[in-house]
């Protein structure tokens, strides 16, 4: 009876125990080498793999914001992307001595919506991608470069999870063209960017008519405003201007919870 119990056990905890493969890529992008760490997990979903892009934030690299970020650790079925951005100037970076994304678009000659487009096209053509589970998150200069995409490619999103930015990748929010799908944002308190983020958020509200806020997965500081044009979580946390680790599970859940609704 112990080891039937036993084995039982060990089955129904099999599916959790996944398997994958780290690599880094890289792609020639107008004579510039692009590259990329690249989680794999070892599945062949009959409805394809979910693919998360994770851009980290001003003076990063790939390297260090998988360990801060592990999104592959806590969501091993997904095909997980961290590329390495290039020195890029931003204000408060304006020699460029820091690695990072284009601010604005058009900046750079828009040299990383070209690296994420070509990434894009590579994932679809060489793995079984779940079209309606592709997803985007990044913390600070990161966050900024999510909402730059989406609006300049607003189809391919299922769900969005800007971190600790304020910025969408123009100087201005009264006309915001944002596509209507789910926002988790993240926002640390004691940030300097604190007031400007909540203006963002308040915006994004205000043009999905959103309904007043619930409470998120019990979870203190996190809000859920519920929208025919795209839910919106606003997650206020008492920190500074800083990735939290802890937080990777939540970004992994939120995109669990938002596939992208077929058409």
């Amino acid at each position: 009876m112990i080891l039937k119990s036993l084995f039982i056990l060990i089955i129904s905890f099999t599916p959790l125990l996944y398997a994958g493969n780290m690599s880094i890529q890289s792609w020639n992008i107008d004579g510039e080498v692009r590259t990329a760490h690249v989680f794999t997990p070892d599945l062949n979903q009959l409805n394809g793999l979910p693919l998360v892009f994770v851009w980290h934030g001003n003076g990063g690299t790939a390297s260090r914001f998988l360990d801060r970020f592990p999104l592959h650790r806590v969501w091993p079925e997904a095909i997980v992307v961290y590329p390495q951005g290039l020195k890029s100037k931003a204000p408060y970076d304006v020699n460029g001595d820091r690695t990072g994304w284009q601010y604005n678009i058009g900046d750079h000659n828009d040299r990383d919506l070209k690296f994420f487009d070509i990434m894009l096209k590579e994932f679809k053509k060489n793995n079984n991608i779940n079209a309606n589970q592709i997803h985007c998150t990044g913390s600070s200069n990161g966050g900024s470069f999510t909402y730059l995409l989406m609006q300049a490619r607003p189809n391919i999103f299922a769900s969005v999870t800007p971190a600790i930015s304020g910025h969408i990748g123009r100087e201005q929010i009264d006309k915001l063209n944002l596509p209507e799908i789910p926002i988790f944002h993240i926002t640390g308190y004691k940030e300097r960017s604190y007031m400007q983020q909540k203006n963002l958020v308040m915006k994004i509200l205000t043009e999905r008519a959103s309904n007043p806020p619930k409470p998120w997965n019990n979870i203190d500081g996190a809000n859920f405003y519920e929208s025919e044009k795209g839910d919106v979580v606003w997650y206020l946390h008492a920190d500074d201007h800083r990735w939290r680790t802890k937080d990777t599970q939540l970004v992994a859940d939120f995109f669990k919870t938002y596939p992208k609704h077929r058409s």
